[in-house]
């Protein structure tokens, strides 16, 4: 059984933007040495009173974010990390974002060896095959879309070849998301019927295997595709041991990806199949049965400025039968055959100065959504701000957005950029 939810959904690969800087022939040689970040103070209430929490603040910090680069001729190094003053948890608090050594070797392969963010797959905000960690609590938050991305001291083998190319992650020390665990949201405890929260109610056995990823991909006449492999853990504590402790049960995942233009529009489609190695008949009812994932997406310019996307998403379990005959609450497993829509809306103003943003999470199959409206106002090259919202609805408590529904924020962010 399931007795903790686990996000299904994620956030699509970041394009990195390249400038060809050709000024420096004129000015003399750049410096090796770079460095940006930003202050940011960040406020998020909850809409409703009906939560467990009595501290309405979901979100209350003063956050400085730096970011360090060197570049030598035969390696970069990067360094970032961010510092803030957490006022609903309590403390000062320290988040190691980057820390790691770039080079190349035998001029076709590239090394990333430290701690560092990596993301792979087709989907917005959703994920299939991409693996590696992701912190939930800043998600739901609202804490810029930038955090649902979390670090991890790994190794990145990327080699180029004529045939296909290869990426490959090793992980030594297995890193697991970070989850809702009852510190900032309440959260569904089927084995208990009801809410649970108020600070930190979830404390897992720390995982301590090592995860193995790999993808090959090849651009081929203009069609992205891809294959992938992973072997590590859930990447949410959603198993019980012998002892009763909460832990990360182990899985694998096999998948594959295919994206293109299809007339004005990009269509993306990702499969994978998720094995859960701890439970391969699916009749242990503590432990998370595997699935089967499907996305389809598609996105494109409806108007000047006016962007458009949507998505489908199906999560089909494994041996559901057994699932059923061994639950210890079958009333509050989910269905089946999951699916869930979403729709983005993007309209930028004023040169891009003002950008409109509304995303969409709906199921049919659990009858609830996840709304994310926000407004980015940019002043200038240093001064923005953003007010937002994070909206759940659902009919029943034990569904996945339908759990928090009580934890409806706002929130507004300040940043000063340098």
């Amino acid at each position: 059984m399931l007795w903790l939810a686990q996000p299904v959904w994620g956030q699509s690969s970041t394009a990195e933007d390249d400038w060809d800087d050709d000024w420096g022939d004129d000015w003399g040689e750049a410096s090796p040495v770079s460095h940006s970040g930003f202050l940011e103070w960040a406020q998020a209430h909850r809409i409703s009173t009906d939560d467990i929490f009595s501290d309405q603040r979901v979100l209350s910090e003063g956050r400085w974010h730096h970011a360090f680069d060197y570049e030598h001729e035969d390696f970069d190094f990067n360094w970032s990390h961010d510092v803030y003053l957490d006022d609903v948890l309590g403390g000062l608090q320290l988040d190691l974002r980057e820390l790691n050594f770039q080079f190349s070797l035998f001029g076709q392969t590239d090394v990333v060896l430290g701690r560092q963010i990596t993301t792979w797959g087709t989907g917005d905000l959703l994920f299939i095959n991409d693996q590696f960690p992701k912190d939930w609590q800043s998600f739901f938050a609202g804490r810029d879309d930038n955090y649902l991305k979390a670090p991890a001291d790994a190794i990145r083998i990327t080699s180029y070849f004529e045939a296909l190319n290869i990426d490959w992650v090793l992980t030594p020390t297995a890193e697991p998301d970070r989850f809702i665990n009852g510190e900032r949201f309440s959260l569904f405890f089927p084995l208990a019927g009801s809410q649970v929260g108020g600070r930190e109610v979830i404390n897992p056995v720390n995982p301590r295997q090592p995860e193995y990823a790999v993808r090959l991909f090849k651009n081929i006449q203009g069609h992205q595709l891809a294959l992938y492999g992973y072997h590590g853990i859930e990447k949410s504590p959603n198993g019980i041991n012998a002892a009763g402790e909460p832990f990360f049960p182990r899985k694998n995942v096999w998948g594959a990806s295919w994206q293109s233009t299809v007339g004005a529009g990009l269509v993306n489609l990702e499969l994978g199949r998720h094995v859960a190695l701890d439970d391969s008949t699916g009749n242990q009812p503590l432990i998370a049965n595997g699935q089967w994932r499907l996305l389809l997406g598609y996105e494109r310019e409806l108007v000047k400025n006016l962007n458009w996307g949507m998505q489908y998403y199906l999560e089909k379990t494994t041996d559901y039968q057994q699932l059923m005959d061994h639950s210890l609450a079958p009333e509050f497993e989910p269905a089946e055959n999951r699916h869930v829509m979403t729709s983005r809306f993007t309209y930028r103003a004023m040169q891009e100065k003002l950008t409109w943003s509304l995303f969409v999470f709906y199921s049919p199959t659990d009858d609830d959504s996840y709304w994310r409206p926000s407004v980015n106002y940019r002043h200038n090259d240093q001064w923005q701000m953003t007010l937002g919202g994070s909206v759940f609805t659902g009919q029943q408590a034990n569904t996945f957005f339908g759990q928090f529904e009580d934890a409806s924020q706002a929130y507004v962010r300040l940043r000063f950029q340098y």
